[in-house]
């Protein structure tokens, strides 16, 4: 940590928290990543040397906690009352970033298993039917097509790369960057149905109400860009 030696709040969360890849650690950490694996997945940029850095760091200072995992390989970790107090920081940081810096999407910024999670994380479940839903994402990208899954069960939703035979019951198409245009409020999710930009294919009940389950970023409002 780089220490400024100064006497002042602001310099000294600074010193902890302004090191490279430890907001995203924690941003992660709120999206629901507790294994190292999970870190990796969702931020394949970082190096494992120094995400294992960062993390003790975070031990360390008290914002996170590392527990060995019962009966399974590894450890877990978990976000201590310090972590937790962070939720409302990164909430503004991220609303100062969408208003004033977030200007474009890259194709190489652009992540298939992060958008899906982020949209199951975000996913309005009490919208969906009781029971069990599979959404099944065609994505789109590089002339490919690729797949991933939501499941939803008991009002609870997850992420999947795949799908272990269980019945789709709604089919999302579109390309990598419509999703994340959608995502961020860019696009509304009616106007892209309507422009053929999003193909959404399964039961009424899925279909016709799909912009109250699809939820977007709680970012989206305060994008310049946005798009009721």
């Amino acid at each position: 940590m780089y220490d400024y030696a100064e006497a002042c709040p602001i310099s000294k969360a600074a010193s902890v928290l302004c090191e490279r890849w430890t907001l995203q650690i924690i941003r992660e950490m709120f999206m629901g990543a507790t294994r190292f694996s999970e870190f990796q997945k969702y931020l394949p940029r970082l190096s494992p040397a120094l995400l294992n850095t960062r993390l003790r760091t975070l031990e360390a200072q008290g914002i996170i906690l590392r527990k060995r995992v019962p009966e399974k390989k590894g450890y877990e970790y978990q976000l201590t009352p310090a972590g937790n107090a962070l939720k409302p920081v990164l909430g503004e940081f991220g609303k100062w970033g969408m208003n004033w810096v977030f200007q474009s999407m890259e194709g190489d910024q652009l992540n298939m298993a992060v958008i899906v999670r982020d949209f199951a994380v975000a996913l309005d479940t009490e919208q969906l039917p009781s029971g069990q839903s599979v959404i099944q994402f065609n994505v789109q990208s590089d002339g490919d097509t690729d797949r991933k899954f939501i499941m939803v069960r008991d009002r609870a939703a997850q992420a999947c790369d795949d799908n272990l035979g269980n019945e789709v019951d709604v089919y999302l198409t579109a390309d990598l960057k419509t999703l994340y245009q959608v995502w961020y409020g860019e696009i509304g999710v009616n106007t892209a149905c309507q422009q053929k930009l999003m193909k959404v294919v399964g039961a009424p009940v899925y279909t016709n109400n799909i912009s109250r389950w699809l939820r977007t970023s709680q970012f989206a409002q305060h994008n310049p860009k946005h798009s009721p």
